[in-house]
């Protein structure tokens, strides 16, 4: 999906109108970034599920990121709020036995820099919703590697979260750019019950953003 997505948005930068500008005005509005008002984006997602144990070696998925944010101009079009979600299916090798996590929720997001440049960096804080499956259902066997209650354990949880995210922008136009971060998502108030579920997901993403 991420491949269609670049090709499109290669598309549609081609489709861009090119009529002619004097100089002055060209280059104005080649090295101007300024975002517009919306903003979506797609990433591919690197997950830590679990830091494992001794004997147990850690459990990583991947998933896909999508986010949905504006840009109020009466802000300078430095602060961005933001619907967030991610997805990221269970691992069906016998090894790993990583569940499927699923989030979403608001976010809100200031560049450090100013918007219309090209390497901009941003922090982000947010909270939602956090669902872990568990796959419970799938036959345990220790001898292919499956993890039991002596290793990590996962349990069916559904959780409020907090979100925590910096990365940085890179704009090769002013309508697309390369969005690369480290995220945090910090399950509230987990309850022992649900196990290795509650614990605080790291993950890095990257993915490209278009602002129509």
């Amino acid at each position: 999906m991420l491949r269609l997505l670049l090709i499109a948005s290669g598309l549609f930068a081609l489709a861009m109108p090119t009529h002619a500008q004097p100089t002055g005005a060209e280059d104005s509005v080649q090295t101007d970034r300024t975002p517009g008002a919306l903003e979506v984006s797609v990433e591919r997602s690197f997950i830590r599920m679990s830091t494992g144990t001794a004997t147990v070696a850690p459990i990583t998925g991947y998933g896909v990121a999508t986010r949905i944010g504006y840009r109020p101009a009466a802000l300078s079009r430095r602060a961005l709020f933001e619907i967030y979600g991610l997805h990221a299916p269970s691992d069906a090798s016998s090894f790993s036995r990583a569940p499927q996590v699923s989030t979403m929720g608001l976010a809100g997001s200031v560049l450090l820099r100013k918007p219309d440049r090209s390497i901009n960096p941003y922090l982000t804080v947010g909270a939602g919703v956090y669902h872990v499956d568990a796959q419970e259902g799938q036959p345990c066997r220790p001898e292919d590697g499956c993890l039991d209650e002596s290793g990590v354990s996962f349990r069916d949880a559904t959780l409020a979260s907090a979100l925590m995210d910096a990365g940085l922008y890179v704009s090769l136009l002013r309508q697309l750019a390369v969005r690369a971060g480290a995220q945090l998502y910090i399950p509230v108030r987990a309850p022992n019950r649900v196990r290795d579920s509650g614990n605080t997901r790291p993950a890095v993403s990257l993915g490209v953003t278009i602002r129509p």
